[in-house]
């Protein structure tokens, strides 16, 4: 009993210890850091908050992610910030097209960067959950959670290892950058050096945060004999920003193949029809901000306008031209009750929230470079088409391009452009033109390449015409100065540079811009769409040519060229060409010490007059392509008229006889040793005067004449020509012993005999065969060869339109795809071939003897080729 109660009295007297002890642990257990203090307590923390908080420790970069941006889709891009070196991008382009995430929380240890799948749409509700199941997003990366914030209301993630790897879709190499485009066989070897590479600069804001990641490389560059650069260590800064898209999409306005503006498209899954493709076009979201007023008829601000902020970077003499390039588009807006909807800024100084290299802003960007272009892509919705951001770059030596264009195509005309350097006024209106084509890809217009098409040459020597149109109904053709144009026109008041805005681009906002506020849905807005294009389906002021990638078989759809009449035009050109040759010693050498502008000048000449000769070729064997619906004013497609191809025939072999005036014996005895370049020229043009043989086959076939122009026709007319002096009996010229040589080349070639193939080789399809290809003699000196792509020149184009076109479901052959196929078409061409190599041995045979001792050896070494290719 004793025991028992000294026992209790211990219990009675430690109970207050063991309280004591259960608090201090209690306490203890209540001051330990919470997952969240510890990620930050006592460490130098910048933390930025805006739609998520960002937090960089160190040199490490945390996203804290409130709940309610998880699921809200967003745009993921970067923008170069600075670079080591601008052969390989240059400061405030977008290489790649952001790509269309979502955060998502997986569970609660993970959070995952999803890759949104939007090309799939129902309007039949009970579709919808099927589509979802069908459609979840990828998993682009997966972060654990490191904490919940205090409140429990966002996780933390800690994102450094993603913005510190080397994602090609967001970093800075693309296939198009200059230093790769130097040379067809030009490879780029890199090294990611991840312990070399850090995090920048961080900002967040109500919609949008961006993160900045310095990439270090070692870089290689070399072709398949050389380096041409050898492990450059290289840094490039990439601005990534995440942009919030709109809650709620933009209704889409949908396309119509027959006008041309970027497209998107989306499967289409409704009950009781089959799966059709909705494609719709690419624009701004522009509203009314006050409806009533703008169905009176008045004038009104939009919602929110298109601002373009312009780089203070920019040569200052280049700014006023840069804003009135963007603004010259109001005028188009105006007519469809908007004012005020595009603007250009200056980039402020005093917006802390401004920032050139964010998504959310559109910019023109200056560019340091070498690069002669400018370029204006821009980023949408795809869940509507909505534009959403724009970003133009213009390289420095844009300044070369448009002075080369101005003095080529304008000298004869305008003697104010017969110098090296252009005034300020000269080359700002150069600069607007430029940058008003770039502001029109912006707005979501392609190219129009039959714009010009529709001007009649003649018009093109009128100063009247001139002065209203210009020398397109397009800005956004192809058009530059007005190569037609003759000594003394200008004087007239002929105008010699591109319009401001044309008909069709007046036509374009309309179509693309203007709201209907009556239809409920886009279907609803179809029938008023598809009126105001079939109405003018007939003007060929309104049609729409497409630039023919893949090949040319379109005469009226091609870059560069100006007038309704191929032959006329060229004709005019080359005479201008002839002009400048012969006047360019007096009109620059006082101002060319070095004869560097006349070696480029003449190199663009040789450019300039291979363009004027495809121009011309197209038209032999040439189809006119043209989008169209039922009851439209024309026709699916026409083959170019008999005549039409005889006399376009026949001016391509006058050139390629007479090609011998670009080797000018008095300019060349002034200049540095140059080569020469007429037998260059007439082997390849006569190669591709061949080689619309098929085309021509294919277009007597299809043709609606009484009497096609037949492929033995073509053959008989070319032989005809060629051999017209020996005939006739005439002394040779040089010129013409050359072209029959290199005819009798193609004939010995064409016809299998050499080899003793026969077969193949009439085929018809699409191939730049159809065309003079640019020789490699005149291509090694020329822009092209220098990185010099892009907007300007086609290679870039294509990779960058052609990789567009391919991120949406792709329509058959044509409407909305690029490529026009022909049925194909067996056209064994070889027995033509033959039978002219025979014709031409038995006319040789006929008149070896005749003539003066220069013809007569000349036909005894034609008749040993011939009779040794026919094994006689």
């Amino acid at each position: 009993m004793r025991n028992k109660t000294i026992y209790l009295l211990v219990i009675v007297l430690l109970l207050p210890c063991v309280g004591m002890a259960r608090k201090k642990r209690e306490d203890k257990k209540a001051k330990e850091d919470t997952p969240y203090e510890r990620l930050f307590k006592d460490k130098a923390v910048e933390t930025m908050k805006g739609l998520i908080t960002i937090h960089r420790v160190d040199e490490k970069v945390y996203f804290e992610i409130p709940f309610g941006v998880f699921g809200r889709e967003m745009l993921l891009g970067s923008t170069i910030t600075e670079i080591t070196s601008n052969l390989f991008g240059s400061v405030g382009e977008k290489p790649f097209e952001p790509l269309h995430v979502v955060f998502m929380q997986d569970d609660s240890a993970k959070v995952s960067l999803r890759q949104v799948n939007a090309i799939h749409s129902t309007s039949t509700e009970r579709y919808r959950q099927r589509i979802k199941e069908s459609t979840v997003p990828g998993i682009i990366e997966s972060f654990e959670v490191s904490a919940y914030s205090p409140d429990s209301t966002a996780v933390v993630i800690d994102v450094t290892r993603f913005l510190m790897s080397d994602k090609e879709e967001l970093g800075p190499f693309t296939p198009w950058m200059p230093i790769l485009s130097m040379s067809r066989d030009m490879k780029m070897e890199k090294q990611f050096k991840n312990q070399q590479s850090r995090i920048g600069t961080a900002k967040a804001f109500d919609d949008n945060f961006s993160v900045q990641s310095s990439l270090t490389y070692e870089m290689s560059v070399r072709d398949n004999r050389f380096y041409y650069l050898y492990k450059l260590p290289f840094t490039v800064v990439m601005t990534r920003s995440f942009v919030l898209l709109p809650e709620e999409p933009m209704r889409p306005r949908f396309a119509d193949p027959r006008i041309g503006i970027f497209i998107g498209g989306r499967y289409a899954y409704d009950e009781g029809e089959k799966t059709r493709i909705n494609y719709h076009i690419n624009r701004w979201r522009l509203e009314p901000k006050d409806e009533a007023a703008y169905r009176r008829g008045e004038l009104v601000e939009p919602v929110k306008p298109i601002v373009f902020h312009v780089d203070n970077a920019f040569p200052e003499s280049w700014k006023k031209h840069v804003r009135e390039g963007v603004e010259e588009w109001q005028a188009a807006f105006e007519r469809i009750g908007f004012k005020n909807a595009i603007i250009a800024v200056d980039f402020p100084t005093d917006d802390p929230e401004f920032d050139p290299d964010n998504l959310k802003y559109s910019c023109v960007r200056y560019s340091p470079s070498p690069v002669a272009n400018a370029m204006g892509p821009s980023w949408t919705d795809p869940r509507s088409g909505e534009i959403i951001q724009a970003n133009i770059s213009v390289y420095h030596n844009l300044i070369q391009l448009v002075r080369d264009w101005r003095f080529l195509q304008t000298s004869p005309a305008d003697p104010a452009a017969r110098k090296v350097e252009m005034d300020e006024e000269m080359l700002g209106d150069c600069i607007r033109y430029v940058i008003s084509h770039e502001v029109g890809h912006t707005l979501g217009f392609m190219h129009n390449m039959a714009a010009s098409a529709a001007v009649p040459t003649d018009s093109l020597r009128s100063p009247s015409y001139t002065r209203t149109y210009g020398t397109t109904m397009s800005i956004m053709d192809y058009a530059r100065n007005n190569y037609v144009a003759q000594p003394g026109d200008a004087e007239r008041g002929v105008r010699v540079t591109p319009p401001a805005l044309g008909v069709y681009d007046y036509f374009l906002i309309r179509w693309a811009y203007t709201p209907l506020l009556d239809a409920k849905s886009s279907r609803e807005e179809v029938p008023v769409l598809d009126k105001w294009i079939s109405e003018r389906s007939g003007d060929p002021v309104y049609r729409y040519g497409k630039q023919q990638f893949y090949g040319y078989l379109d005469p009226s759809s091609f870059e560069e060229d100006l007038g309704d009449d191929a032959v006329k035009s060229a004709t005019y050109g080359v005479k201008n060409l002839k002009y400048v040759l012969a006047n360019l010693h007096e009109w620059t050498g006082e101002d060319d010490k070095d004869f560097s502008f006349r070696r480029n000048m003449y190199n663009e000449l040789l450019y300039q007059y291979i363009r004027y000769m495809n121009h011309v070729l197209v038209n032999v064997g040439g189809i006119h392509v043209n989008e169209r619906y039922d009851g439209d004013g024309l026709p699916y497609f026409s083959i170019v008229p008999k005549e039409k191809q005889r006399r376009a025939l026949r001016f391509m072999l006058e050139q390629t006889r007479d090609a011998g005036w670009v080797d000018d014996k008095d300019f060349q005895a002034r200049m540095p040793i140059m080569g020469t370049y007429a037998q260059v020229l007439q082997d390849i043009a006569l190669k591709a005067i061949f080689n619309r043989a098929a085309l021509v086959a294919f277009g007597a076939k299809y043709t609606g004449e009484e009497s096609p122009y037949t492929a033995e026709e073509y053959f008989e007319d070319i032989h005809g020509f060629v051999f017209a002096p020996t005939r006739e009996g005439k002394e040779l010229s040089g010129a013409e012993k050359k072209l029959q040589m290199a005819l009798l080349s193609e004939l010995i070639s064409g016809s299998g005999v050499e080899s003793g193939k026969i077969g193949g080789g009439g085929n018809v399809g699409i191939s730049d065969a159809y065309r003079i290809a640019v020789p490699r003699e005149i291509a090694e000196k020329s822009r092209a060869a220098y990185g010099l792509v892009g907007e300007f020149d086609t290679e870039m184009t294509r990779a960058r339109w052609l990789r567009q076109a391919e991120t949406c479901p792709s329509a058959k052959v044509r409407g909305f795809g690029w490529r026009v196929e022909l049925p194909i078409m067996n056209y064994p061409m070889e027995p033509l071939y033959l039978s002219t190599l025979k014709k031409t041995h038995a006319l040789l045979k006929s008149k070896a003897d005749t003539g003066s001792d220069a013809n007569r050896r000349h036909y005894a070494l034609l008749l040993h080729k011939v009779e040794q290719a026919l094994g006689q």
